[in-house]
């Protein structure tokens, strides 16, 4: 009789680490021979490993494919929990064990299985995409649009799937199971192109009921095609998740973020869902009316309308200014004109006129000798004071660095960060995560031959513009303490000239001052103050177009009021009293405030509470002042 043992060289041992890896992948397809003792068992049971992905399984566990069938889903034995020990016991009869309520929803860890679609089906979708592309930029379907328009601003595309001239013509709506992926973006387009461009009249109004719409995955575009929209009607369509709603919504707004960017509806005030298959089924839910509003004004907060219903929302009358539209030539000429802003620019924040004149009497000490003798600094540090510098190598996106890439060419080339970079870096989250790293990092005058060495071998030579005021700029105030205890905070920002390249650079830097004491080591070399700590961080050259006064309206002859918001006048205390509780508990100024709880009847509660629900779409306006 032949055993297993009969074959020692068609023996496999696999290691058990493959029978536990959940997405293991292997193939093993030149086993030809099975040995008798194992052919009388069940194909599940003989250790080969077929080509499959998936869950984790154990070994007693068979693999079990999820059907391709729709009704089905998932086969049986996959929503199960694992069999018993006993499997022959298992397969006698029906499994008795709970099966996952959800039939359409895979083993958890199974990968997504992508639904095939027929030949017939692939052939009618090739066929109406050939179909739209034929006709889209036909003068039919342009006076077929311009049909569709009601009057100026309202488009009515309900029942396209009905229209006759679309079913005359073999074009499917976007609604249509064999439709392109694309019909919808093609048809937004199309209105855009042939309604809203050259009658410069943008849509406001949007009709798309009855269009057999299970999914808005066809509406993903229209928000950039029709951005001016105020009304959208998607009632009487088998939406079925109220996550298709996403679909209109931008990719910042869909990560929570008020500054959603282009694609979004920003002015929708109204939209109906009414008959739509997931509004039905949470409106029978306990509380489903409160949830499905909620729902809706979380993705969009500005609706006053919603299913036809006026909803109880606060609104400030904000003026705002016309969208203008300006030439070529209009726009040179402004261009032209010196930049100002409503409010004066300037050029730094000095706490006093005492601690102004003490700040630039020791930067008028300290940066000279830092260009010309770093030596000579030692004496300006306290014993215990701390030192650091650090590069900031990440690419500027502001207007101010694209303004500064055009005069480029009037300063040498930029060199590498390298001698910035070679420093040990400062980035606790990435190159300095320990206590010892970050020591590492930190330069004390406690060991002044390292702290010399440092500076002058280390630390790139620098030249400072210091005759030229306009290209600093310097906040300083008091932190604490009176007399001689008094300790002063400096930020100093500005630009230096990088040797040898002669490369220009930007930096920020920030200094802890403390008065020096008579006869301290810094009083007799000179220096009013006593550094107690220094941090510097070096950036690309960004110019001094930040804090310049060239875009000054004061500098150019011109009185600036400031604007004021006018306060409503309360003539009641204690409403004047729920004013100032609601802005504190806010942020807002008295205006707003006011007309908040003017709107809501002076009931505090429900004014915070509609504030918090349109708190994103509130202008900013209504937190100044």
């Amino acid at each position: 009789m032949l055993t297993d043992g009969c074959f020692p060289h068609l023996r496999r041992s696999y290691p058990p680490s493959y029978h536990h890896r959940p997405h293991h992948f292997r193939s093993v397809v030149d086993t030809d021979y099975i040995p008798p003792p194992l052919r009388s068992r069940p194909p599940h049971r003989q250790r080969y490993f077929p080509q499959q992905t998936g869950r984790h399984r154990q070994l007693n566990t068979p693999y079990a494919k999820p059907s391709n069938d729709r009704k089905e889903g998932p086969s049986r034995r996959a929503r199960t929990a694992p069999e018993p020990a006993n499997l022959l016991a298992g397969r006698l009869g029906p499994s008795k064990l709970p099966i996952n309520p959800n039939s359409r929803r895979n083993p958890i860890g199974m990968p997504p299985i992508p639904r095939p679609i027929s030949p017939e089906r692939l052939v009618a979708q090739k066929a109406a995409h050939s179909k739209l592309n034929e006709k889209m930029r036909s003068e039919d379907m342009k006076s077929w649009l311009r049909s569709r328009l009601l009057s100026d601003g309202v488009m009515n595309m309900s029942a396209l799937p009905d229209d006759p001239w679309l079913k005359e013509q073999g074009i499917l709506a976007p609604g249509h199971p064999d439709a392109p992926a694309e019909a919808g973006a093609v048809f937004w387009r199309l209105i855009d192109g042939v309604i809203q461009r050259p009658s410069d009249t943008p849509i406001h109004t949007l009709s798309l009921s009855k269009n057999r719409l299970n999914g808005l995955h066809q509406l993903s575009r229209l928000p950039f095609s029709l951005p001016h929209l105020r009304a959208l009607d998607l009632s009487d369509n088998p939406i079925r998740k109220i996550n298709e709603l996403d679909q209109l919504l931008a990719e910042g707004e869909r990560r929570g973020k008020a500054t959603a960017g282009v694609g979004s509806l920003k002015s929708l005030t109204e939209l109906k869902l009414n008959d739509c298959l997931f509004r039905e089924r949470m409106l029978a839910l306990e509380n489903g009316a409160e949830i499905y509003q909620h729902e809706i004004l979380r993705r969009f907060p500005g609706l006053l309308i919603l299913d036809g219903v006026n909803l109880n929302r606060v609104v400030f009358d904000v003026d705002r200014k016309p969208k203008i539209k300006r030439s070529d030539e209009e726009r040179a000429v402004l261009r032209r004109n010196p930049f100002s802003f409503p409010a004066d620019v300037k050029n730094g924040f000095m706490d006093t006129e005492l601690v102004k004149d003490f700040v630039m009497s020791f930067c008028a000490r300290y940066f000279p000798l830092f260009d010309q003798d770093r030596t000579q600094l030692l004496p300006a540090y306290a014993p215990n004071a701390t030192i650091s510098v650090s590069a900031n190598t990440l690419v500027s996106r502001s207007l101010l660095a694209q303004e500064v890439t055009k005069t480029r060419h009037s300063r040498p080339n930029p060199v590498a960060f390298t001698p910035w970079t070679e420093m040990p870096g400062r980035n606790f989250f990435r190159t300095a995560t320990s206590i010892e790293q970050r020591m590492r990092t930190l330069k004390s005058p406690t060991d002044p031959v390292e702290l010399i060495r440092w500076w002058i071998k280390a630390v790139p030579e620098t030249r400072h513009p210091l005759d030229e005021a306009g290209k600093w700029c310097i906040d300083a105030w008091v932190l604490d303490g009176e007399g001689v205890n008094t300790k002063l905070c400096a930020v100093i920002e500005g630009e230096f000239q990088e040797k040898p390249s002669m490369t220009y650079r930007s930096f920020s830097r920030t200094f802890i001052l403390a008065v020096a004491p008579d006869g301290s080591p810094a009083k007799l070399a000179g220096f009013p103050a006593c550094v107690l700590s220094d941090t510097t961080v070096i950036h690309s050259y960004m110019s001094s177009g930040a804090f310049g006064t060239d875009g000054s309206l004061a500098v150019n002859g011109v009185t600036i009021q400031t604007p004021q918001h006018p306060v409503p006048s309360v003539a009641d205390p204690a409403q004047e009293a729920l004013v100032v509780q609601l802005r504190q508990r806010t942020g807002m100024n008295a205006q707003f405030a006011g007309m908040c709880l003017a709107q809501n009847g002076w009931d505090f509660e429900t004014a915070l509470k509609n504030f918090e629900e349109i708190k994103p779409s509130i202008p900013t306006e209504a937190f100044q002042g």
